[in-house]
């Protein structure tokens, strides 16, 4: 639904400065554009420019080079100065500590040939040095650390695109300092998986169906997240038949969105186990 992009975008953004109460910061998950050109970055910093809140980006693998593009995509040091700060970094949130990481490139360019994902050497051993330090972290990155195609989706080569590809290691390190929440983007899917102790929410995409965003609310009772849809509901049949109308893999999308919103809420947990603190002389 690239044509209606633009229009999705901007109802976003109406949607968002209108809500109650006002929103402190407007995270996005990567895929900022179709496929890193540059005048659709320029594009999507004049959609946003009318945001209320201030709002900080993480790189998708549509946002980054590609050795297949056919034009410059911007540099990621470019992504950095624009939408968010070197890599990895810390964004405070009222009484939250946002965890930025990139997932999307890696130091020697190894991902310029497809879409994977990966959490680099660098950025784990960062990870592992920084988080015991913060007190009340939420991780947030493009790729998802957890598998939410079904095997009905795709072949296996297909659903390995859809995921971290050191995925066990960033779950070991998140578990191993307690991180309760990790935000991603990647699978144009609304959805949350739970392993371990490590909670993961898949923001959907604006610009195919169900065309929404998230709000995550966090205060002292919890966390609560709510799907808005930011197209209407013909604009939102529009989107679901031109899923359900493409080749096969497309067309099972739309099947595996409807079953993720009909078995909201996704996931309740109950309240969170802290680690006993360590003992002390």
């Amino acid at each position: 639904m690239f044509h209606r992009t633009e229009d999705r975008l901007r109802a976003a953004v109406r949607r968002l400065n209108a809500a109650e109460p006002p929103v402190d910061l407007v995270l996005f998950n990567g895929d900022l554009t179709k496929d890193g050109e540059p005048w659709n970055f320029e594009r999507f910093e004049e959609t946003v420019a009318d945001l209320d809140a201030p709002f900080v980006a993480t790189p998708g693998n549509h946002d980054v080079p590609k050795d297949f593009d056919d034009h410059e995509t911007p540099s990621t040091s470019v992504f950095e100065d624009r939408y968010a700060e070197p890599f990895p970094f810390v964004r405070r949130v009222g009484g939250l500590e946002l965890v930025l990481l990139d997932s999307a490139t890696f130091p020697d360019g190894s991902f310029g040939d497809g879409h994977r994902g990966a959490l680099s050497p660098s950025q784990l051993g960062w990870l592992e040095e920084n988080l015991g330090n913060l007190d009340k972290p939420v991780v947030a990155l493009h790729h998802n650390i957890l598998p939410v195609l079904p095997k009905t989706v795709g072949n296996l080569a297909f659903r390995r695109v859809y995921s971290l590809y050191n995925r066990a290691e960033v779950v070991s390190v998140l578990e191993d300092h307690d991180v309760p929440l990790v935000l991603t983007g990647h699978h144009h899917i609304p959805d949350s998986e739970r392993v371990g102790g490590v909670t993961e929410v898949t923001a959907p995409p604006a610009c195919s169906y169900p065309q929404a965003h998230l709000v995550v609310d966090v205060n002292r009772k919890g966390t609560t997240v709510r799907l808005v849809p930011h197209a209407e509901k013909e604009e939102q049949r529009e989107a679901y038949d031109a899923l359900s109308s493409a080749a096969n893999t497309r067309r099972r999308f739309a099947g595996v969105v409807d079953g993720k919103l009909r078995g909201a809420p996704l996931i309740q947990d109950a309240p969170r186990k802290r680690k006993p603190p360590e003992p002390t002389d």
